[in-house]
């Protein structure tokens, strides 16, 4: 007997985890296994981006990465002066100031995975563990519920990892060989076929899903191998809790990246291939990385006494242009792009992929959306990789070739600045936009008049604001929690001008009322006014302006069985008492004493569209009915 889910995850590191997050609170039926028997708990992937701090926060664990982390306020970049001499040559900040409320922080992938599996399994969600998928199956009946099959055996597992080289992280990098990869497979145990309406491959560059699907990675080798290790440095080089940029004059380039526990990363340029040359992995040791960087600072001096973990990796670019097959099986995170990790990227940018993927399967499986939403996973999430791709293809061979020195030819270090500080707020997340599709609205100049700095495509970004029943400053943002629900955010304008009230209560009784309304269509009978598409007001006026009590009933709706009232979706922007703000309609872009506008957020935070009060409904209507599945 098959058994069957909504969704199974294959893969359990940060993509499939961050997947099992959205889909464990949003009640889906979910499996997520993992081949592994322990997860990591040291070294790999360790930036976290400010976007991505800000999608931790609506699962509401940005706070536990915040206080074990360590934040990066500064990069000083050292390059050879004339005489080819280490100097420091100029200071940047980490983070572009304004481009987030969160800060670009470092802390380990084991730590990262652990809050998203706390998350999970507040849902009744867990990783099981030393399981392996042996076949994929998909079923062209229209009529099956639960058409892909695959079937895997429970491994019994035959070493540890961390039992042989705890510090070591070469059994994951890519220099190894699919063979000397798969040797660290457990063997045995029984096999177990599961049903599922969705199969999702989080599994890896290596990824088993995308192979069974017949899909490639695309790309190229630099021919290039780096070094990389977490370690507690002595040396004399001044900078070394700041984020170094250092390139040499002939002897390479590293990164310096301070972390947790007075820990350092560093990322080391160690040596060239010839094409199609391969590294031998047991020849491979933190001895050999630090030589290679005592090489590269010198002449200051280093010395690692203690080495937590260490790797070493080949550069390359490369991507999986199909990310999907029939819409019942998908690839995400390294399983369809793979690139260096000195742009602080990859974990990033796969867990960005889950976020986007997560609500459209869980919308799916719960016959609150059509199949069609999710063909824009790949329209979205390709273009990203690709913007990636060539993101990290500049900055790897800008980083990895001999810098110009004196009269000689080479890289030109103003060049590398300038391409680092270019591209500062497309690394940290927040400059990702996706273009008009069914669930993404066309930007007009009529639309960006009502919220000149709202963006169509765009992420909704956060400004502090008043909550109009307790006075309690909040980050509006942080009422985009992730729990698969649509937000219409009214920016509702002077509620002390009666015309201006009367207006906003008019559309309010349209959303509440009119047939065609999405609120009215889409809600189920028995369910909450706010369960599907919930309404967050922000006015521009003090909220003394109009008593609680009189708003209408949509902007504070009863819910429960008892029907208790909300107090939490109504909003001033006005000072707070103790923590400021009074500037979310300039903020915006919105004018105060304006016609006010209704913005419409995806579950994943991103602006869908910005519409005024006149046609609003109607205007929701069809934007709605292309994808959405009416209640019985």
């Amino acid at each position: 007997m098959a058994n069957e889910c909504d969704v199974l995850i294959i893969g359990a590191g940060p993509a499939g985890l961050m997947l099992g997050c959205w889909l464990a609170r949003t009640g889906v039926k979910t499996r997520i296994i993992d081949r592994r028997a322990t997860k990591i708990t040291r070294g790999h992937a360790d930036g976290v981006q400010c976007r991505t701090i800000e999608i931790f926060q609506s699962f509401a664990i940005a706070d536990r990465l915040q206080k074990e982390g360590n934040e990066l306020s500064e990069v000083v970049f050292y390059n050879p002066d004339k005489d080819g001499n280490l100097v420091a040559t100029s200071r940047i900040p980490d983070t572009e100031p304004n481009t987030s409320r969160f800060r670009h922080v470092v802390l380990n992938q084991g730590r990262i995975e652990d809050f998203l599996i706390d998350c999970m399994n507040t849902g009744g969600l867990a990783v099981e563990r030393s399981m392996s998928p042996l076949s994929l199956e998909i079923s062209d009946s229209t009529t099956e519920s639960h058409p892909v099959t695959v079937k895997v055996q429970h491994l019994i597992p035959l070493e540890k990892v961390s039992e042989s080289d705890p510090s070591s992280g070469l059994y994951r990098s890519n220099i190894l060989s699919d063979e000397e990869f798969d040797r660290s497979a457990s063997k045995g145990g029984k096999i177990e076929t599961i049903k599922a309406k969705y199969v999702v491959g989080c599994d890896g560059a290596r990824s088993w899903t995308r192979k069974q699907l017949g899909f490639s990675l695309e790309g190229d080798s630099a021919n290039i191998y780096w070094g990389v290790m977490d370690a507690r440095p002595i040396t004399n080089l001044p900078d070394l809790r700041v984020k170094v940029v250092l390139h040499s004059a002939d002897s390479g380039s590293l990164l310096i990246v301070p972390r947790e526990r007075n820990l350092v990363r560093f990322y080391i340029q160690m040596g060239k291939l010839q094409p199609g040359e391969k590294l031998d992995a047991s020849a491979q040791s933190p001895e050999k990385i630090i030589e290679s960087a005592r090489k590269i600072i010198a002449p200051y001096t280093l010395e690692c006494p203690q080495v937590e973990w260490w790797s070493v990796y080949e550069i390359g670019q490369r991507l999986c242009k199909n990310v999907s097959f029939k819409n019942r099986v998908f690839l995400a995170g390294d399983a369809f792009h793979t690139h260096s990790p000195k742009g602080g990227q990859g974990m990033n940018v796969s867990m960005a992929d889950s976020y986007n993927l997560g609500w459209k399967l869980a919308a799916c499986a719960k016959g609150i959306s059509s199949p069609s939403v999710l063909d824009t996973y790949g329209e979205e999430r390709v273009e990203v990789a690709r913007q990636l791709i060539e993101f990290d293809h500049k900055v790897s061979r800008l980083f990895s070739g001999k810098p110009a020195v004196a009269e000689s030819e080479g890289v030109s270090m103003e060049e590398f600045q300038a391409l680092w500080v270019r591209m500062g707020k497309w690394s940290s997340g927040t400059a990702t936009k996706y273009e008009p599709s069914l669930i993404m609205a066309e930007s007009t100049a009529a639309k960006i008049g009502l919220a000149k700095n709202i963006i169509i495509g765009s992420h909704f970004e956060s400004q502090m604001v008043v909550c109009y029943a307790d006075a309690h400053a909040v980050q509006l943002a942080d009422k985009l929690v992730a729990d698969g629900r649509w937000r219409l955010i009214v920016f509702a304008g002077n509620m002390g001008s009666p015309n201006q009230l009367q207006r906003f209560n008019d559309l309010c009784s349209h959303l509440l009322n009119a047939p065609e309304s999405p609120i009215k269509k889409y809600t189920p009978p028995a369910a909450d006014l706010n369960s599907v598409i919930e309404v967050l007001t922000l006015t521009s006026s003090p909220r003394r302006a109009l008593p609680y009590s009189a708003f209408p009933e949509l902007a504070r709706p009863f819910v429960g069985r008892y029907r208790y009232p909300t107090y939490d979706q109504i909003f001033s922007d006005e000072v707070s008492y103790l923590d400021g703000g009074g500037e979310a309609y300039s903020g915006y872009g919105v004018d105060p004493s304006g016609p006010g506008c209704v913005v419409v957020v995806r579950p994943d935070q991103h602006v869908a569209d910005v519409l005024p009060f006149e046609d609003c409904v109607e205007t929701l209507a069809l934007f709605f009915d292309r994808f959405m599945i009416q209640c019985e």
